[in-house]
């Protein structure tokens, strides 16, 4: 059993917590066999799978990953490089108000359409046109798309948009002709691009692709892929160890050793590019004071919950964004530990008999969310301040009545970005969103200079800028970035990424 310095080890720690109470999920029974996975068919047991299949209805990285198998997008991050490679755009221009991308040629939807520059306006039309789309912000600055020709695509701005690769990023490309043939019926035959086509799909139940073997690029090595959603973890344990899937994500990390210790399977990691922290949305009590704001930085220490709750499997940040990230600065400090300076800030606030809080979380989307609130609960307990922790299902956590509407004052979450201006953008620029309503007129005109500046070296000192003005205003807690943890069949050749996406065109099988 580990201990740590003061002799407390993880079990007594996790009691003191108030976690040693949550048991083990019962999780489903599987019956054992060898793995499946072959060159005929891989099965991917998931905790988060499609929720419909309507493409633009989802802002979650792992639908994104899912969705990348059957519709492409123009642009994908290339995380070797740190930067941005083509896809289905060839090559690009940025020319102020106006891009102008330079698309594929041969490339055919699995209708045997061809690709154009009219799919991506009808699919950008339609991804901006949809009032539930969570993705429109992405191309709201767009203000007319043009075919100058059958690959060539013009999008024009209201004003120079330097960073609009990462917008184009997962805005998967639809088949035109598909959606006028299909009209109000469409989504129930989604037609893109990718390595794999369409087969069917289960609400909360399974998706089945199968391998598109007239792909513009390299022919996928599997056949037919199977997605299942186990939102259990321990469910998805057993269903590796079983047999019954080939690769999971999001291994709860005392899984770790058992995955590691079977013959059959292996633990793959990657550095993962989800930040999580606490908002704190200033337009209710007590967060609108930021005293308090500060007050709750200096009462949470996010290595203790890395070291007890994740056994080192995490990186604290260290500024507003994690190190990983274009636009992280190192000469940016976090507030330390100090339950003290934490009370004696409540109280300059006006509430020096501390003060009470809810804090909504959704158990069924992060890894280990109730264990980690519950630590950061024992935290502020220690400032002065009383913590009722708030579970919800995802979709209502995550919807109009909570984080997307603005109606959650504090709240535990996870962003990935591969740059600092989608974090930035999405929760604290003013006006593009609810779900933190933080308003500071020299951080927005910061963030506005940077999407139009070209040079990266100038973005990157603006995006730094902006971070220590978020650093002193704290309409957050920054907390860490986990390490994405996935079991995988030893037969399966396959090296995780950070973005928490299992890409099944990327496997092979021994």
């Amino acid at each position: 059993m580990r201990s740590d310095r003061n002799g407390v080890n993880r079990r007594d720690f996790l009691k003191q917590s108030a976690l040693a109470s949550l048991g083990v999920l019962a999780g489903t029974t599987w019956p054992a066999t060898g793995h499946s996975a072959s060159p005929e068919r891989l099965t991917i047991l998931t905790s988060v799978s499609l929720s419909s299949l309507q493409p633009y209805a989802y802002s979650s990285s792992p639908e994104y990953g899912i969705w990348n198998h059957i519709a492409e997008s123009l642009v994908k991050v290339d995380y070797v490089k740190m930067d941005y490679g083509g896809v289905l755009a060839e090559s690009w221009e940025y020319q102020g108000k106006r891009w102008v991308f330079n698309l594929k040629k041969g490339a055919r939807f699995h209708d045997g359409s061809p690709f154009t520059a009219k799919d991506v306006i009808h699919s950008f039309q339609r991804l901006l046109n949809d009032k539930k789309s969570p993705q429109r912000y992405a191309l709201t600055d767009i203000t007319e798309m043009k075919a100058a020709d059958d690959h060539t695509l013009i999008l024009m701005t209201k004003a120079p948009t330097a960073v609009m690769l990462d917008r184009l990023n997962n805005r998967n490309i639809l088949s035109k002709t598909a959606a006028d043939k299909y009209g109000s019926d469409v989504d129930q035959h989604p037609t893109g691009t990718g390595p794999y086509k369409f087969v069917s799909w289960q609400r909360d139940g399974q998706l089945v692709l199968t391998r598109n073997d007239d792909y513009w690029g390299p022919k996928a090595a599997i056949k037919e892929i199977v997605t299942r959603k186990v939102a259990e973890d321990a469910a998805r344990v057993s269903g590796l160890l079983a047999g019954q899937g080939d690769v999971i994500n999001n291994v709860p990390v005392e899984e770790i050793a058992r995955i590691e210790s079977n013959p059959r399977t292996r633990i793959e990691r990657a550095q993962g590019q989800r930040m999580y922290f606490l908002a704190l949305n200033p337009v209710f009590k007590p967060f609108d004071n930021k005293l308090v704001r500060q007050a709750f930085n200096y009462a949470i220490d996010p290595s203790v919950i890395i070291k007890h709750v994740y056994e080192g499997n995490g990186y604290v940040m260290d500024g507003p964004v994690a190190s990983n990230v274009i636009g992280a600065d190192p000469s940016i400090k976090r507030y330390p530990l100090d339950a003290n300076k934490a009370k004696e800030l409540l109280a300059k606030a006006g509430y020096p008999n501390g003060v009470d809080v809810k804090l909504y979380l959704a158990p069924d989307r992060y890894p280990k969310a109730r264990e980690v609130c519950q630590v950061i609960a024992d935290q502020l307990r220690k400032a002065g301040v009383r913590t009722e922790l708030v579970t919800q299902e995802f979709a209502i956590w995550w919807g109009q009545e909570g984080v997307n509407g603005g109606k959650l004052p504090f709240y535990y979450v996870g962003r990935p970005a591969v740059d600092a201006d989608t974090l930035y953008e999405q929760y604290f620029r003013s006006g593009v969103t609810k779900r933190i309503q933080y308003k500071n007129p020299e951080f927005d005109k910061l963030i506005d200079e940077e999407q139009t500046t070209g040079d990266m070296k100038k973005r990157t000192e603006l995006l730094r800028q902006a971070g220590r003005i978020l650093m002193e205003d704290v309409p957050y807690v920054p907390l860490y970035t986990l390490a994405e943890i996935y079991g995988v069949a030893q037969n399966v050749l396959w090296k995780a990424t950070p973005g928490e996406s299992v890409l099944a065109y990327d496997m092979k099988i021994r």
